[in-house]
């Protein structure tokens, strides 16, 4: 169902005219529709639902990338296609004992290291002057902020209206920003915004996409740094939207979607004191769930074994057959 047919739903439920629902009545039950379907995704064991894959590039000698957070909630592994590797999950502490110097230790990296969400995706390389500017002459009255370190280590803020096309200087009395920590708008974008390093067409620093105020990335390292070009595969978990337009429609499955007018209805009716109605959808509700959990958990070709089994392509190299399922077992 789409967005608009789940709020006429609930609309009909509730005893409201469905055909005119006003717009404060659309907004809340709009609201209480997208916090059910938040909470219904992010149950333990409902993560099948928001699996996706990305991929982005490694650059030599480059050691951070970020991946954009609008649609990037956790990265669950890293896999180098090329050399036929997956590369496995360290902490920070552990690269700062093993990799001191990233700048000299190179080569094919082996493991990766989430280091959180940053706000661009791109350090100043040095200490520089930032530009921003759109990709659309109509951005002209945003106003845009940027704040970080300079040089020194002192923290500093700045803002600067658009110009459109044309770029301009965040600030022209400082020219060293060294480290950026945030960057907003005053208001959502027309064009695609965006941040360079020493003038409008220097290193590209962040990215503010057409409707948007900010941006957000899910940064993380590479160890040992990259030594050439690489594509890695990214298995991600999705970020959960809200529902905007009329025609959006939930990450469920739609043989479930009545689930969430069941949940939307509750949260009517805690503001309604209705304690006998609410405890009748409340045991409808959780009935759907369970039917969920069990549909997206209990997938008929699961075959649950004792102990770890992996079974893929042989990588036991030219003097054996190739694509040769192997499989390795233990507890």
């Amino acid at each position: 169902m789409t967005f608009l047919a789940l709020k006429k739903r609930l609309a009909r439920r509730r005893g409201a005219n469905d055909s005119t629902l006003a717009t404060a009545t659309s907004t809340r039950y709009g609201d209480s529709l997208n916090e059910t379907h938040r909470a219904l995704l992010r149950m333990p064991g409902m993560e099948p639902l928001r699996y996706g894959s990305i991929t982005f590039a490694s650059v030599a000698a480059t050691q951070q990338y970020a991946l954009p957070t609008q649609g990037v909630a956790r990265v669950n592994r890293v896999v180098d296609t090329v050399n036929r590797r997956s590369l496995s999950l360290q902490t920070l502490d552990w690269l700062r004992a093993t990799n001191p110097d990233p700048a000299t230790q190179q080569g094919t990296p082996w493991s990766y290291i989430p280091t959180g969400y940053v706000e661009v995706h791109t350090q100043p390389s040095s200490a520089a002057q930032i530009f921003v500017k759109s990709t659309s002459s109509s951005d002209t009255s945003v106003v845009i902020y940027v704040e970080g370190i300079i040089t020194g280590g002192y923290y500093r803020t700045a803002s600067q209206t658009l110009t459109g096309t044309s770029a301009v200087s965040i600030s022209s009395a400082i020219t060293n920003f060294i480290t950026l920590t945030k960057c907003y708008l005053s208001a959502a974008c027309v064009g695609n915004v965006t941040l360079h390093q020493a003038s409008g067409s220097g290193t590209e620093l962040a990215k503010i996409i057409t409707g948007g105020v900010r941006t957000q990335y899910y940064s993380l390292l590479l160890s040992p740094t990259p030594s050439s070009s690489v594509t890695y595969t990214c298995d991600i978990l999705r970020s959960i939207p809200d529902m905007a337009n009329d025609g959006d429609e939930p990450l469920l499955p739609e043989d479930f979607h009545d689930i969430l007018i069941d949940g939307a209805e509750l949260r009517e009716l805690k503001k309604q004191d209705d304690p006998a109605r609410w405890q009748l959808v409340q045991t409808s509700y959780q009935d759907g769930v369970r039917s969920l959990r069990s549909f997206v958990i209990a997938h008929p070709d699961w075959r649950p074994v004792l102990g770890h089994t992996r079974v893929g392509i042989s990588t036991l190299g030219p003097y054996f057959p190739a694509d040769i399922s192997t499989s390795y077992g233990g507890t």
